[in-house]
Protein backbone atom coordinates (compact mmCIF):
# COMPACT_ATOMS: atom_id res chain seq x y z
CA UNK A 1 0.00 0.00 0.00
CA UNK A 2 1.18 3.09 -0.77
CA UNK A 3 1.60 6.17 1.60
CA UNK A 4 -1.66 7.93 2.81
CA UNK A 5 -1.54 11.80 3.67
CA UNK A 6 -4.17 13.14 5.64
CA UNK A 7 -4.98 17.00 5.06
CA UNK A 8 -7.15 19.13 5.96
CA UNK A 9 -9.63 19.43 2.37
CA UNK A 10 -9.64 23.20 0.78
CA UNK A 11 -12.49 24.14 -2.16
CA UNK A 12 -10.71 22.13 -4.55
CA UNK A 13 -11.36 18.61 -2.75
CA UNK A 14 -15.31 19.78 -3.28
CA UNK A 15 -15.86 17.95 -6.71
CA UNK A 16 -14.24 14.94 -5.72
CA UNK A 17 -15.55 14.70 -1.83
CA UNK A 18 -18.94 14.74 -3.26
CA UNK A 19 -17.90 12.15 -5.83
CA UNK A 20 -16.83 9.94 -2.95
CA UNK A 21 -20.13 10.71 -0.69
CA UNK A 22 -22.22 9.88 -3.14
CA UNK A 23 -21.24 6.44 -3.58
CA UNK A 24 -22.84 5.58 -0.11
CA UNK A 25 -25.99 8.09 -0.53
CA UNK A 26 -24.39 10.35 1.86
CA UNK A 27 -24.36 14.40 1.33
CA UNK A 28 -22.84 17.45 1.99
CA UNK A 29 -26.01 19.46 2.95
CA UNK A 30 -24.90 21.98 5.02
CA UNK A 31 -20.99 21.55 5.58
CA UNK A 32 -18.50 22.71 3.16
CA UNK A 33 -14.98 21.02 1.91
CA UNK A 34 -13.01 23.24 4.79
CA UNK A 35 -15.35 21.02 7.47
CA UNK A 36 -13.49 17.85 6.25
CA UNK A 37 -10.01 16.28 6.20
CA UNK A 38 -9.50 13.76 3.44
CA UNK A 39 -7.03 10.50 3.01
CA UNK A 40 -5.24 11.01 -0.69
CA UNK A 41 -2.70 8.12 -2.12
CA UNK A 42 -1.31 9.12 -5.07
CA UNK A 43 -2.80 12.84 -5.30
CA UNK A 44 -6.62 11.07 -5.13
CA UNK A 45 -8.98 10.85 -2.49
CA UNK A 46 -9.85 7.65 -1.31
CA UNK A 47 -11.32 8.85 1.85
CA UNK A 48 -12.95 12.06 4.08
CA UNK A 49 -14.74 12.39 7.05
CA UNK A 50 -15.66 16.15 8.45
CA UNK A 51 -16.22 17.04 12.41
CA UNK A 52 -18.72 19.54 13.06
CA UNK A 53 -20.84 21.31 15.49
CA UNK A 54 -23.99 19.63 15.41
CA UNK A 55 -27.54 19.60 17.49
CA UNK A 56 -30.37 21.48 18.34
CA UNK A 57 -31.08 25.23 19.47
CA UNK A 58 -30.62 23.97 23.26
CA UNK A 59 -28.24 20.75 23.12
CA UNK A 60 -24.85 21.29 20.89
CA UNK A 61 -22.20 18.73 20.52
CA UNK A 62 -19.00 17.57 18.62
CA UNK A 63 -20.30 15.07 15.51
CA UNK A 64 -18.16 12.58 13.33
CA UNK A 65 -20.01 13.76 9.98
CA UNK A 66 -20.14 12.14 6.54
CA UNK A 67 -17.30 9.53 6.94
CA UNK A 68 -15.99 7.87 3.73
CA UNK A 69 -14.00 5.38 2.24
CA UNK A 70 -13.80 4.49 -1.40
CA UNK A 71 -14.72 0.72 -1.69
CA UNK A 72 -11.75 -0.37 -3.20
CA UNK A 73 -9.30 0.93 -0.35
CA UNK A 74 -11.75 -0.34 2.34
CA UNK A 75 -9.42 -2.44 5.20
CA UNK A 76 -6.55 -0.54 5.18
CA UNK A 77 -7.06 1.48 7.38
CA UNK A 78 -7.75 4.61 5.81
CA UNK A 79 -10.67 5.33 7.81
CA UNK A 80 -9.38 4.75 11.11
CA UNK A 81 -6.67 7.01 10.37
CA UNK A 82 -9.23 9.43 9.50
CA UNK A 83 -10.94 9.29 13.09
CA UNK A 84 -7.64 9.48 14.89
CA UNK A 85 -6.66 12.67 13.19
CA UNK A 86 -10.03 14.29 13.71
CA UNK A 87 -9.44 13.21 17.27
CA UNK A 88 -6.02 15.35 17.76
CA UNK A 89 -8.25 18.66 16.40
CA UNK A 90 -10.91 18.58 19.44
CA UNK A 91 -9.90 21.56 21.59
CA UNK A 92 -11.77 20.37 24.94
CA UNK A 93 -10.50 17.51 27.08
CA UNK A 94 -13.61 16.87 28.39
CA UNK A 95 -15.98 16.30 25.54
CA UNK A 96 -18.21 13.65 24.04
CA UNK A 97 -18.02 13.04 20.20
CA UNK A 98 -20.89 11.47 18.59
CA UNK A 99 -21.47 9.67 15.64
CA UNK A 100 -24.71 7.90 13.50
CA UNK A 101 -23.48 4.57 12.05
CA UNK A 102 -24.08 1.71 9.95
CA UNK A 103 -20.79 0.28 10.71
CA UNK A 104 -20.84 0.17 14.79
CA UNK A 105 -18.11 -2.51 14.38
CA UNK A 106 -15.59 -0.38 12.79
CA UNK A 107 -16.58 2.65 15.69
CA UNK A 108 -16.25 -0.01 18.81
CA UNK A 109 -13.06 -0.59 17.89
CA UNK A 110 -11.99 2.71 18.08
CA UNK A 111 -13.19 3.39 21.64
CA UNK A 112 -16.91 4.51 21.06
CA UNK A 113 -19.68 3.21 22.58
CA UNK A 114 -23.44 1.93 21.47
CA UNK A 115 -25.78 4.62 23.05
CA UNK A 116 -29.26 3.78 23.59
CA UNK A 117 -31.75 4.73 20.60
CA UNK A 118 -34.08 7.52 22.05
CA UNK A 119 -30.60 9.06 22.96
CA UNK A 120 -31.16 9.75 19.02
CA UNK A 121 -34.00 11.52 19.62
CA UNK A 122 -32.78 14.01 22.02
CA UNK A 123 -29.64 14.81 19.79
CA UNK A 124 -30.25 14.49 16.44
CA UNK A 125 -33.70 16.65 14.89
CA UNK A 126 -33.62 14.86 11.51
CA UNK A 127 -34.29 11.69 14.14
CA UNK A 128 -37.73 12.89 15.46
CA UNK A 129 -39.12 14.12 12.64
CA UNK A 130 -38.17 10.42 10.74
CA UNK A 131 -40.32 8.37 9.72
CA UNK A 132 -38.28 5.10 9.57
CA UNK A 133 -36.80 5.95 13.16
CA UNK A 134 -38.28 2.70 14.20
CA UNK A 135 -36.35 0.83 11.83
CA UNK A 136 -33.30 3.02 11.67
CA UNK A 137 -30.66 1.10 11.01
CA UNK A 138 -28.14 3.70 11.91
CA UNK A 139 -26.20 3.41 15.35
CA UNK A 140 -25.71 6.11 17.43
CA UNK A 141 -22.18 6.02 19.72
CA UNK A 142 -20.38 7.81 21.66
CA UNK A 143 -16.30 8.37 22.04
CA UNK A 144 -15.59 10.42 25.42
CA UNK A 145 -12.20 12.55 24.70
CA UNK A 146 -11.56 12.76 28.37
Amino acid sequence: MKEILIRKAGKSDLQEIQRLLSTYFLDMEGLKAEDFFVAEIDGQIRGCAALIMSGSQDKRFLELHSIAVHPNFRGKGIGTRLVKRLLTTIDEPACDLYVRTTAPQFFEKLNFEKIKNLKKLLLWEDCKMCEHFEKCTQFAMRYSCN
